[in-house]
């Protein structure tokens, strides 16, 4: 990580004090916003006014702690920059602890100082209040004047709106937005920012964001039933405490309906405990129900969570062993009849695919978890990454997709024809591979709207455009962490919203990262013998890791590693479903 040189002048200590403390935000200190909470205080925040008596280079750095909030940051103005700072405008966000020198050309006046403030930014919020990655050394240029009272105020501002990463993680809050996939049976989650304070109107902020629709990284990946709605009145909190949302006509089905209430109560869940009442036209949205919360609704992950008995498997020794008593499966995966480099399974546990190694190259075979695996039709090839699989359209319906890389640009998606055969169909990825550089891990979301991927050792993520012609392609791919993460060796979806890597690195060999890129946390790894060489990990289970001794695992990242029950011997690839 690069370090920013600070002068040795008793005014950059000033100000090294003053700044909120922290590294930036490629360490594992740096904290998540958090979800927003309920208070009084929070309804009816204090400002205070700058710390007395503060010199001009320490003003500076207090003003980048409280642009979180535009009254706070509005008293360390004054003049014209009062006057014409965009406080709401969306922020730039920079590592904490920026340097501050004065300018090469001194004013000639005793009571101005034009200072540079120097650090790297590491993100922004774009107009829909999501986090874009930019990491990049800046400087920012601002002219403070002494005051008739002799206190030193700001009297020209930067136009972008300036905070700290700890600033942003106290004045900001993550809300997982929620809408469907395509074939609207699952929710997929699209994280925002939105300001914690003040607590009043949060609601109908959320809901306004709803109705705005998906970020420009979900944008024809996901359905939205909430898609040209308008509100007829405004988001209110009622005086039984349920919050009213009341929309104009609408004119959709029952099921529909029932899709509207489900995007705004999973949503809403992250910001409020009270009950909705949703309604059109001052009438209840569905006639049978006026109020609702989580537990009224069905849930919407049935199809993207396995089975609690389904514990796992690992490929050891070309075999699938189940990780259950540490024996080989049943069928010809586990009996050695094909020499099995990687495997992946089903969500619901009933189909296997496996990359067969052969003396011409490597095989994919796709079959029921405990009998034959048909060879799959496809153009010689030196390597296929560990399959990954779609989630089931339905309850009732088998498994019908798998994906592998094909020589590390390929990107193959393996559907089930309508007589059970599987056949090959190519998807458009060209984006994820451009300006060079190959594929060696590849994951479907559980949700099936998004993959990562590693490439070269750095993590990138992407939406999954499915077109009605059937095509599909993989587009806007995000390089995740780039500048932190450039040795990683695999990748899993720890949830929803979280991905986990495994890496080189002997500092970070294992960590979580959020899917839009802001910040990460780094596992525990005091017991592990590096390097690690796999990963896998899924909602409420154990992350189970290979490093040089064996299996591995642990449910938090701050708890040490514990040797698992049934361990493997190095190089082995355990995997989940999915």
């Amino acid at each position: 990580m690069s370090r920013w040189s600070r002068s040795g002048s008793v005014l950059l200590a000033l100000l090294s004090a003053l700044v909120l403390a922290g590294g930036c935000a490629n360490i594992p200190e740096s904290t998540m916003p958090r979800v927003v909470q309920e208070s009084d205080e929070q309804k009816t925040p204090k400002v205070d006014d700058p710390t007395p008596n503060l010199n001009a280079y320490a003003l500076v750095g207090e003003f980048v702690t409280k642009t979180g909030s535009s009254e706070a940051a509005q008293t360390y103005l004054a003049g014209d920059a009062a006057r014409e700072w965009d406080g709401v405008a969306e922020p730039t966000i920079i590592a904490n602890s920026p340097s501050t020198r004065p300018e090469s050309v001194p004013t000639g006046d005793a009571d101005v100082v034009v200072i540079l403030l120097e650090g790297a930014t590491i993100g922004r919020l774009g107009p829909l209040q999501n986090y874009y990655a930019s990491v990049q050394n800046a400087a920012y240029r601002f002219t403070v004047t002494r005051q008739p009272s002799g206190q030193w105020r700001i009297t020209e501002a930067p136009d972008t709106v300036l905070i700290t990463e700890s600033a942003f993680a106290t004045a900001y809050s993550r809300v997982n937005l929620q809408f469907f996939d395509p074939d609207e049976s699952v929710l997929v989650p699209d994280p925002r920012f939105v300001p914690a304070v003040p607590r009043d109107g949060l609601e109908a902020k959320v809901v306004e964001l709803l109705l705005t629709g998906p970020s420009d990284s979900l944008k024809g990946a996901v359905a939205n039933q909430l898609d040209g709605l308008v509100l007829r009145t405004n988001v209110l909190q009622e005086p039984d405490g349920a919050i009213k949302i009341n929309f104009a006509s609408v004119d959709k089905s029952s099921e529909e309906r029932q899709k509207i209430i489900a995007q705004l109560v999973y949503t809403l869940s992250d910001v409020t405990t009270s009950p909705l009442r949703i309604q059109s036209e001052d009438r209840q949205l569905l006639p049978q129900q006026e109020d609702w919360r989580q537990i009224d609704l069905d849930p919407f992950e049935k199809l993207t969570t396995s089975r609690p008995d389904l514990v796992g498997q690992a490929v050891t020794n070309g075999r699938v062993i189940s990780l259950r008593d540490g024996k080989p499966i049943s069928g010809p995966a586990g009996s050695g009849a094909y020499d099995i480099a990687s495997a992946g399974l089903s969500l619901d546990g009933s189909t296997l695919a496996v990359v067969q190694r052969t003396s011409t190259g490597p095989r994919l075979r796709v079959g029921p978890v405990d009998g034959d695996l048909s060879e799959i039709s496809m153009t010689p090839t030196r390597s296929l990454t560990r399959p990954t699989w779609l989630h089931s359209a339905s309850e009732n319906t088998p498994p019908n997709e798998v994906w592998t890389v094909q020589d590390g640009t390929i990107v193959n998606r393996v559907a089930r024809g309508p007589e059970g055969g599987w056949d090959n169909y190519p998807v458009e990825a060209t984006e994820l591979t451009r300006g060079g550089g190959e594929i060696t891990d590849l994951r479907l979301s559980r949700d099936g709207v998004r993959l990562v991927a590693v490439i070269d050792g750095q993590v990138r993520i992407a939406p999954i455009i499915r077109n009605r012609d059937g095509g599909v392609a993989v587009q806007s791919p995000l390089t995740i962490q780039g500048g932190v993460f450039s040795d990683v060796v695999s990748v899993d979806w720890l949830d929803r919203q979280t991905l986990i890597v495994a890496t080189n690195d002997i500092s970070k060999p294992v960590a979580a990262l959020p899917i839009d890129g802001y910040s990460y946390t780094i596992y525990n790894s005091a017991n592990l013998t590096l390097p690690v060489s796999a990963i896998t990990a899924g909602p409420s289970r154990a992350t189970l890791v290979m490093d040089k001794l064996g299996l591995w695992s642990t449910l938090e990242a701050g708890k040490v590693w514990l040797s698992h029950q049934h361990s493997q011997p190095a190089g082995s690839i355990p995997f989940y479903p999915g």
